[in-house]
Order: C-alpha cells, then structure tokens, then sequence
C-alpha cells in the first residue's frame, strides 16, 4: 500500500464518518408534543409482514411462473435427453 493511497482512504474514510455522524443526529430525537405515541408492535403481526408475506408472495410467483409449462405437460422436473447416435452437426462460424 502506498502512502498517497493510505492517505485517501483515510480521508475518504473521515469524510464518511462526519457525514453519517451529521445525519444520525436527527435520529436520536424524541418524538414531538402532541403526537401519538405508538404502542409495541405485536411479534406475531411482524413475523408475518417480514417473513410470511414474502414467502407467500414467491410461491405465487413461482406458481404462476410454472404453471404453462406444467399445462403444455412438460412437469416440474427437466427430463434427461437421450444421446444420439448420430455425430454432432458442425457448424459453421459467421
């Protein structure tokens, strides 16, 4: 590592500390008079919005993705083509 790369990391490195230190401060503050403050969310209600709703969302897609090839009757599972007896064609390049 050479010392001019050393120093432009270092800096780089500062300058991304002072900004995500300058913008995480508003993220500390209380919340405002007069507004609400919400209740705890329920651990249940959250599985379901982080993990059971995607879920569900890509078993439908994946359902509606294989669904025409499953009604041509093509199946689930790719089958393995025979070998031919034949030589390979060969083709000519462009």
């Amino acid at each position: 590592m050479t010392n001019s790369f050393a120093r432009r990391a270092l800096t780089l490195g500062a300058a991304v500390a002072a900004v995500t230190a300058a913008v995480a401060g508003p993220a500390a503050a209380d919340v405002p008079t007069g507004w609400s403050n919400p209740s705890n969310v329920n651990p249940l209600h959250f599985i379901t919005l982080i993990v059971f709703i995607p879920v569900a969302a890509a078993l439908v897609i994946s359902f509606l993705v294989l669904l025409p090839g499953v009604l041509r009757g093509e199946g689930l599972i790719p089958k393995a083509h025979k070998p031919s007896n034949q030589p390979p064609v060969e083709r000519s390049g462009h």
